[in-house]
């Protein structure tokens, strides 16, 4: 029984996530949605068909021996079969949408060792927050332009020595 395992509302399943959806479309019978909802260690399957936009069904049961993946996939299979063969059309999901274009990072690996021992005063956590990088990030770049370790103590102690 599916109620043991999920409490499926208007929206869906509360608890589930959904592993896989087939939309099929037919200009007779209008749309049938078939979602396989996986929810903790077992698979339901929720069947829906609107015409005009109106739901005009919905079927949910649980997938029993919903642990093997391969009888999944066959029933799955012979499901999408099965629609195909009374004239339905597969809908292809539209994977085509623009990612939204991000701005070039400006490259932090072009510092100097001026640029950074400008900051040797303060903490490295506090001097990478403000070069607005990782503190690994910044150790990388200390390495690389042979600084072993950040010298904030030694500044620090030879700035107390000096009052």
């Amino acid at each position: 029984m599916l109620d043991a395992v999920c409490s499926v509302g208007v929206d869906g399943c509360a608890r589930c996530s959904v592993y896989k959806v087939y939309t099929f479309t037919d200009v007779n019978h209008g749309q049938v949605t078939l979602e396989l909802h996986h929810c903790e260690q077992t698979f339901h399957a929720n069947i829906h068909g609107l015409w005009r936009s109106m739901r005009i069904f919905e079927v949910s049961c649980e997938l029993r021996n919903g642990q093997n993946t391969e009888w999944l996939k066959e029933c799955i299979d012979a499901f999408v079969k099965q629609f195909l063969s009374e004239g339905f059309q597969l809908q292809k999901p539209d994977f085509r949408t623009e990612a939204p274009k991000r701005q070039a990072l400006t490259r932090k690996a072009d510092l100097t060792n001026a640029d950074i021992s400008s900051f040797f005063h303060m903490p490295i956590k506090d001097a990478s927050r403000e070069l607005g990088l990782s503190t690994t990030y910044l150790k990388r770049i200390c390495r690389q332009l042979g600084i072993p370790r950040w010298p904030y103590r030694k500044v620090a102690s030879l700035a107390f020595d000096a009052q």
